[in-house]
């Protein structure tokens, strides 16, 4: 994996358990989720895909991705700003969207992700998404409101992005001759499938509760 396509997957996971967060304050059924969380992962897949093919088009972003990070950080703690003050979910989940949707694109272009590693990415945004609103059933019931659960965790991720920000030019120029990688490829990619084998078991499981609860 390149140093971008190691980025990019860092924030497909962080916007995508963002976004399950604030998909929290709605009522999902089990059905509506597996579509939403589908629907969510093909876009990703559309978008990485295409976005293959304009690496010419912003090639001047390897040299500024620095300045990107530091805006990323700005939207996501101005997001978190306004939803805490107001409690109000459309604006800074509209933010939220259309951040990770330029993110992606972006990052995506100048990234050497093949087939493979689109498919994979797509897939673990699905399972962040389906496991992360499952979650937030018991994040309401936490002793805290769930505005401040979901501002926290914005928090958190602004601050991780403006540390990319101010540690990417240094990371750019490592040379990673000097370091052994710590994870082995094809166990991590066994461990991947093992997530999607009990994820897929977990959602065969909910879709036959509810055809029993619906003829019941």
């Amino acid at each position: 994996m390149d140093l971008i396509g190691g980025y990019l997957l860092i924030l497909l996971v962080l916007f995508t358990a963002n976004i399950a967060l604030m998909l929290g304050n709605y009522e999902l059924n089990n059905i509506k989720l597996i579509i939403c969380s589908f629907v969510f992962s093909i876009i990703s897949f559309l978008i990485m895909h295409v976005s293959g093919y304009l690496n010419t088009q912003f090639a001047f972003l390897l040299d500024n991705f620095s300045y990107l990070f530091i805006i990323i950080a700005i939207l996501i703690f101005l997001s978190m700003l306004y939803y805490v003050k107001t409690n109000e979910l459309r604006m800074p989940l509209s933010v939220i969207l259309i951040t990770f949707l330029l993110s992606v694109i972006l990052f995506a272009s100048q990234a050497s992700l093949d087939f493979f590693n689109i498919l994979i990415y797509s897939l673990l945004s699905f399972i962040i998404l389906f496991v992360v609103y499952q979650l937030t059933k018991l994040l309401h019931h936490a002793k805290r409101q769930y505005s401040v659960i979901i501002g926290e965790y914005m928090c958190l991720f602004s601050i991780l992005v403006f540390i990319f920000a101010v540690t990417y030019n240094s990371t750019v120029n490592l040379d990673y001759t000097m370091f052994s990688s710590f994870l082995i490829l094809t166990p991590t990619y066994q461990l991947i499938y093992v997530i999607i084998a009990v994820v897929v078991t977990l959602i065969a499981g909910m879709l036959l509760n509810d055809s029993k609860g619906g003829n019941s």
